[in-house]
């Protein structure tokens, strides 16, 4: 379960490294994340996450192209920030460097993310979040869903420069006086994009439209992982056809629809191998179990995807 600050501690800090798409799992608090990835990781990805009763700041950066859904955790309510200089996709909305992504508490977020996306998201108790829309002038009328918009450069700056200095400044004393610093700081961020959001273009039906598809089929994916289906399948399944599925797929993943199919594959045989499932079971036998028949090619694509044979993930 992703982390979420603990009454018992005043501020909990940690900073580590991530090589595997499950360390993603609780790189965001309160969100417990499910990541694949679409690409080779040519470099680590990193996280750092400062948390307290009152408050929570995660400064990430993924050095990876991933495939990305979590729901928030009900008494907390988000915003990420995206730094860039890769973009990300979340719920059909383009999250480009400049915008933020407000999450109420118990909403999930779906979407993918760019090679070298670098994050920033803050997370606050309900009751925060509700007095930042009543300081915003939004209780009324509040996101009731993940809401992305675009700041003003100088704005984008301004928010990113203060909790930037919050994140230098907690990693010396926690003293009361720097907590209540940092609870301003992440109060009047919130405060500033729950304003703009008011003003925020929705996604266009049809890119709405296009995610929507893009989940359903995804989720028959996984659904028939373990089968040797193919893209024709999931089209007549759908009733939709192979040009509206491509389309989709382009515009929400930035995958064809058979490239995603056998990211997926590879991602869930990674974590059976590294799990330790099945460890009497040959490779030959997962990769079966998964709805690989074509074993040359798997080989082959499991290294391109993870930089090593399926056998040197079992040895680790």
């Amino acid at each position: 379960m992703a982390r979420l600050p603990s009454p018992a501690l005043p501020l909990r800090h940690s900073r580590r490294v991530i090589t595997e798409p499950d360390g993603f799992g609780d790189a965001v608090s309160g969100i417990e994340l499910s990541v694949d990835f679409q690409r080779r990781q040519e470099r680590a990805s990193q996280v750092e996450q400062f948390q307290s009763p009152a408050w929570a700041l995660d400064f990430g950066e993924a050095n990876v192209r991933t495939r990305v859904r979590g729901v928030l955790a009900g008494g907390w309510g988000s915003f990420c920030f995206a730094m860039g200089p890769g973009e990300a996709i979340w719920n059909g909305e383009a999250a480009a460097p400049g915008t933020i992504a407000l999450l109420p508490p118990g909403k999930e977020v779906d979407g993918r993310t760019a090679a070298d996306y670098e994050w920033l998201t803050a997370a606050v108790p309900a009751d925060v979040w509700n007095r930042c829309l009543a300081l915003a002038g939004r209780q009324e009328d509040g996101p009731d869903r993940l809401t992305v918009c675009r700041l003003p450069p100088s704005v984008a700056e301004r928010i990113k420069l203060r909790l930037q200095e919050c994140r230098a400044l907690l990693k010396g004393a926690a003293t009361p006086w720097l907590m209540d610093q940092v609870a301003e700081a992440v109060t009047d961020s919130f405060t500033t994009a729950c304003e703009l959001s008011a003003g925020a273009e929705p996604a266009t039906s049809s890119m709405r439209n296009r995610a929507r598809l893009a989940r359903r089929a995804e989720a028959w994916m996984r659904d028939h992982l373990a089968e040797p289906v193919q893209v024709p399948d999931l089209c007549l399944a759908l009733h939709v056809s192979r040009r509206e599925l491509e389309y989709a797929f382009r515009s929400v993943f930035d995958q064809s629809p058979r490239d995603h199919l056998e990211t997926l594959r590879l991602n869930a045989i990674r974590r059976s191998l590294l799990q330790g499932d099945g460890h009497r079971e040959t490779i030959i036998a997962i990769a079966y179990a998964h709805g690989i028949h074509h074993l040359g090619r798997f080989s082959a694509s499991y290294r391109t995807l993870f930089g090593e044979k399926p056998s040197e993930t079992r040895r680790r």
